[in-house]
């Protein structure tokens, strides 16, 4: 089974999203419906100015100028409200003039603009008028409505970014005065007071039993149970039957361990001030790097996604989201030729480059800060996380370089198993931490609480040297700095592209290594459900941000650190290659189940339970992967094969987040879980195949 087979599968399945939509959807139903709302007048400008008869003045206000305040009024401007006041000033004309004359009025008109929406208003002095403008159905927020679906009312109260932007003021006078035959007065104008306020609507659509009806955040239609079972449990069989009688064919009793390793005295001391001195030196520094690298981590998949989902973003919106803050970790791979061949040796190999990474991360969340109503601008708001994530994927390239360079043979697993947990630890901070005090801070806020972490940990690499002699600031003295220099040199040496490329191609040519493309293309492909699952849990079953956050960021968190931390062990003892099939297999009917008991969903226990068995899996699925992707790879290129899978892996993340509204646009949630569950499957029928050994037998025995 070659990966084009794999290719050709999810091409298929696309495919049948769209072929079967037109059957098994329906049409939103009429119904009877009432609307709960509260209307907010937020002042944008008030003035007074003097309008010279018969001048037409024209202005312009930005709603930008107070988007946190229609963000707290509920982010929907259905309207803007012009208020004019004016007095009389028409003056005596001449000596005949007695004073008693009757002032002739003036009108005084007032124009309010908003794109189509226009309305002049036309009032006669002295006295005040206001101009009304509002674009909305207001006939529907009072009585009973029959014969319109929930989307048509929401469709004639909310505008959303149509309704924002620039609104286009205009003021004209004509002025009058008494003319008589004795005498005439005179009136070349008025002074008008004008105040510009726009008004945002917050509605509740309720049914008619008083109930709130929450707008269909996936489609409605289904597709029947039995598709998906008549594909699972073949495999199940197979991976039976094969369990059974085929096991020393498929190398399913294959031990991932590496053998015990006696440490010998010595060599790994916290002696010393260098990273290549003190094992608690490195200890410290790469966890910290990785807590970095969680934290942005937790606060875009967690806080982010589950923020924008309460606000009212939609499937599509939120995995534009997620694949542009992945997109970065998928060409990750690029940046280690970049980062072997720039250098400036003296200040150390790999720390210019994560301090770079840091700074850099530390500027786009304060860009961030900047941004006007972050719903709103979901496509600004994807461009810095994009950006974001590159300066964050720079890190983790250049943080594993470090590692590779100044960790021991011996040290490999104990501080690998550190390093992510530090990441979980960030993942935790950024997720259920910042998502549950987001409710007090506002989401700006929790931008704002991650610079000063971020700086805190960019202390660590800013004092820390990774061997004896380098500097540290470019005022310091720098005794060793030619030995620094004289290690590049050999490393240049021995740096030659040409050959690099030809090792990559011989290490593909394993059919084992070709099979690992195709694990790490599917391993991700049932991410579908991160961006539906805020959705079903916000939007459908009405739980809160932070209830959601906590659970998300912090329980699932913490069980993820302890199915990978039993995912090495089981592997260890059982075969890494069959508890990683078993494992996807389990998820892939846990993902099955949870989309069977649909009833149980408002049960919050049931909810928690399963989504934590289903992550549990999934972790022991990640890390018996990495495993399996580390036994595939050849070692003369080692960094750059593994560092390939690992952004195909992100690349399948991305992929997932792309079905993700295809999905969600036809099917309900239960089939969507569903879906997933055959998604699943196809890890299990990658790996089937992958001969762990091959790649050690046919190139790494053979150059030897």
């Amino acid at each position: 089974m070659r990966p084009v087979h794999f290719v050709l599968m999810l091409v298929v399945l696309t495919s049948l999203s769209g072929c079967l939509s037109g059957g098994g959807s329906s049409e939103e139903a009429t119904g009877t419906y009432t609307v709960e709302s509260t209307m907010t007048s937020i002042e944008v400008e008030a003035k007074s100015a003097y309008y010279q008869d018969g001048q037409a003045v024209d202005w312009t206000v930005e709603s930008t100028s107070v988007a946190d305040a229609i963000e707290a009024a509920g982010s929907n401007v259905v309207g803007v409200l012009l208020s004019l006041s004016y007095g009389e000033d028409e003056s005596s004309g001449g000596p005949v003039c007695t004073g008693g004359e009757a002032n002739a009025p003036d009108t005084i008109t007032g124009t309010s603009t908003k794109g189509e929406w226009t309305l002049s208003v036309s009032d006669e002095n002295p006295g005040s008028h206001e101009v009304n403008l509002t674009w909305h159905n207001a006939s529907l927020l009072s009585g009973v409505i029959d014969g319109l679906t929930k989307s048509e009312i929401e469709s004639q109260l909310a505008f959303g970014d149509e309704a924002l932007g620039a609104y286009n003021m205009s003021v004209i006078v004509n002025a009058d005065a008494f003319n008589g035959a004795l005498c005439s007065n005179n009136d070349d104008g008025e002074e008008v007071a004008t105040v510009v306020s726009l008004l945002v609507l917050d509605f509740t659509v309720l049914d008619e039993d008083g109930e709130e009806t929450a707008t269909l955040a996936v489609g409605d239609g289904s597709l029947p149970l039995f598709m998906f079972a008549a594909w699972i449990f073949p495999v199940v069989g197979f991976v039976a039957y094969i369990s059974v009688n085929q096991r020393e064919r498929f190398q399913l009793d294959l031990n991932f361990s590496e053998p015990d390793i006696e440490v010998v005295e010595g060599e790994s001391t916290s002696d010393g001030e260098t990273l290549v001195d003190s094992y608690r030196a490195r200890v410290i520094t790469l966890s910290a790097l990785y807590v970095a690298q969680g934290i942005p981590w937790g606060f875009i998949t967690v806080t982010m996604v589950t923020f924008l989902a309460a606000e009212g973003a939609n499937a599509t919106d939120l995995a534009f989201l997620l694949t542009l803050g992945t997109a970065p970790w998928s060409f990750k791979f690029v940046w280690g030729p970049v980062i072997d061949y720039l250098q400036l040796p003296e200040f150390g190999r790999r720390r210019p480059w994560i301090l770079i990474a840091q700074t850099g991360m530390i500027t786009l969340l304060i860009t961030m800060l900047m941004v006007p109503n972050l719903v709103d601008n979901i496509f600004l708001l994807g461009l810095l996380f994009f950006v974001y994530n590159v300066f964050t994927a720079l890190q983790d390239v250049s943080t594993d370089a470090l590692a590779v360079d100044v960790l021991q043979s011996h040290e490999f697993e104990r501080v690998n198993s550190y390093m992510f947990t530090a990441k979980s630890l960030g993942g935790v901070i950024g997720g259920a931490g910042l998502g549950t005090i987001i409710g007090t801070v506002g989401v700006r806020g929790a931008f704002l609480i991650q610079i000063p972490i971020l700086v805190l940990i960019m202390m660590v690499p800013l004092f820390m040297r990774e061997r004896p002699g380098e500097k540290r600031f470019p005022w310091d003295d720098g005794e060793a700095v030619e030995v620094a220099k004289g290690s590049q040199k050999n490393d240049e040496e021995v740096r030659d592209f040409g050959t690099i490329i030809l090792n990559i191609r011989t290490a593909f040519s394993v059919r084992s290594a070709q099979l690992g493309i195709a694990v790490s293309l599917v391993i991700s492909l049932a991410f579908i459900l991160v961006p539906i699952l805020p959705l079903l849990f916000l939007q459908e079953l009405g739980w809160s941000q932070e209830e959601f956050n906590a659970t998300k960021g912090g329980i699932i968190l913490l069980v993820t650190m302890l199915g990978a931390m039993a995912g090495g062990e089981l592997g260890r003892r059982f075969g890494g290659k069959s508890m990683l099939m078993y494992a996807a297999l389990s998820a892939s009917l846990t993902s099955l189940v949870w989309g069977l008991f649909d009833h149980l969903w408002s049960d919050g226990l049931f909810m928690m339970l399963v989504w934590s068995i289903h992550t549990f899996l999934w972790a022991i699925v990640s890390i018996c992967a990495y495993s399996l992707m580390m036994r595939v790879t050849w070692a003369k290129v080692g960094g750059t094969q593994f560092t390939g899978y690992m952004a195909m892996m992100n690349l399948s993340a991305i992929i997932g987040y792309q079905l993700a509204p295809i999905f969600a646009e036809r099917y309900n949630y239960q089939t969507i879980f569903y879906i997933a569950a055959v998604l699943e499957t196809f890890v299990v029928l990658a790996t089937l195949f992958i001969d762990p050994e091959e790649t050690d037998r046919t190139l790494n025995v053979a150059s030897a």
